[in-house]
């Protein structure tokens, strides 16, 4: 959508932390006007790199709301004047500033954390450098609490690169099960494809690698610990977030036969139908995601047919944190078993060297597992950076 701007001025911030001692006070002027405050605000578009080439634009407006486009997400802003200050309105929360200046430059300090940005009026002129690195944004940055939201939203438009690390337990009734256990490391990259309209396409995959993986061997009737890449899950959809705060999608789940060692894939191709239905407050994200998986092709001795859901309920109390749980059930029809944990997770966005990362941490505890051998309890440690999202630029 363009935006008509009622004055071409354009702001380019550079948000930099300096040290208080490094220009003296007396060097700079306080802005008390009002009017002289409500000018910067009024129909102004700013400027920031947020990482490297990553860069955000923010537009204000006469009637004291503004966006700011970051990271492949529109962000609200509200904006207003009071007692000779500049205040912003992130989420829920203002942020205000007393505002000096010296030349063309402007400094602004936050009332509360003392942090100091210096940004540059130059009429139409762009010049933007480094942003202030915190996780508390600004006028041309995202706060932490209001990435954390976005991320928690399934049909995210923000791109990332998610590394889970997960170590599980096991026991069962043959012989020795008690006794195994092993590591996963499952990289999980997100690139989503925004529409004109607004609908996202997604295209996510799966690759697991596995360490220390039990494997039954028949002919000696023991376990083998094996290493190797597992099978690649992956899923393509189009999802729907209106704005009453819901979010939809479907499209196809599928497992590809990559496994490097026997017994730790199926040899088959998997691919099946999923939905996605999800309620997004302002504090809080419910919904579930099914899908069911059937083999249509490869060399495996064992027929396929999956259901797996994904529940989720997640609060986020603020400050980029995010409480919940998000178990994945799942039932295999063939050999009639379910699988059900009780999963527990805590997690938080913050912003390091300008860079959003996501973290977290997830204990599982299974009440229902094969019988034979089967997960009892697996704790899993999740990290995924926010990246420039190269796909969809390629794509345009």
């Amino acid at each position: 959508m363009k935006l008509k701007l009622k004055y071409k001025n354009l702001i380019s911030i550079a948000l930099l932390l300096i040290p208080i001692t490094s220009i003296a006070a007396t060097e700079w002027a306080a802005v008390s006007n009002e009017s002289e405050l409500a000018k910067l605000f009024t129909d102004t578009t700013m400027v920031a790199t947020l990482k490297d080439d990553v860069t955000a634009e923010a537009k204000y407006y006469a009637d004291g709301t503004g966006e700011l486009n970051a990271w492949g997400d529109i962000f609200k802003r509200e904006w207003k004047i009071e007692n000779q200050q500049a205040c912003l309105k992130k989420n829920k929360t203002w942020q205000c500033f007393n505002i000096a200046k010296q030349g063309n430059q402007y400094r602004a300090i936050d009332t509360t954390t003392n942090e100091q940005v210096i940004f540059t009026v130059n009429g139409q002129k762009i010049n933007s450098t480094a942003v202030n690195k915190t996780s508390t944004g600004g006028a041309a940055a995202p706060s932490a609490e209001e990435l954390a939201k976005t991320l928690a939203n399934p049909n995210t438009p923000l791109a990332s690169l998610n590394f889970r690390l997960q170590q599980r337990q096991f026991e069962g009734t043959t012989a020795n099960a008690d006794s195994q256990s092993s590591t996963t490391l499952l990289f999980q990259p997100s690139m989503p494809f925004t529409l004109d309209n607004g609908d996202m396409v997604f295209f996510r995959p799966g690759i697991p690698l596995l360490i220390g993986q039990p494997v039954f061997d028949g002919s000696t009737g023991n376990f083998e610990s094996e290493t190797g890449l597992g099978d690649i899950g992956f899923d393509i959809a189009y999802g729907i977030t209106t704005k009453t705060g819901w979010a939809f999608a479907t499209g196809l789940a599928g497992s590809l036969p990559t496994a490097t060692v026997d017994g730790m894939g199926t040899d088959k191709f998997s691919v099946g139908p999923e939905l996605l239905v999800a309620k997004l407050g302002k504090d809080y994200v419910l919904g579930a995601y099914p899908n069911h998986m059937w083999d249509v092709a490869g060399s495996g001795n064992t027929d396929v047919s999956v259901t797996n859901a994904q529940l989720f309920a997640i609060w986020l109390p603020g400050g980029g944190w995010n409480v919940g749980s998000t178990p994945i059930l799942s039932y295999d029809h063939i050999n009639k078993q379910a699988t059900i944990p009780v999963n527990l997770t805590v997690g938080k966005t913050i912003i390091f060297d300008g860079t959003p990362w996501k973290l977290g941490v997830e204990f599982n505890y299974y009440v229902e597992k094969s019988d034979t051998i089967g997960a009892t309890w697996m704790i899993g440690f999740n990290l995924g950076p926010v990246v420039k999202n190269v796909v969809a630029e390629w794509l345009q």
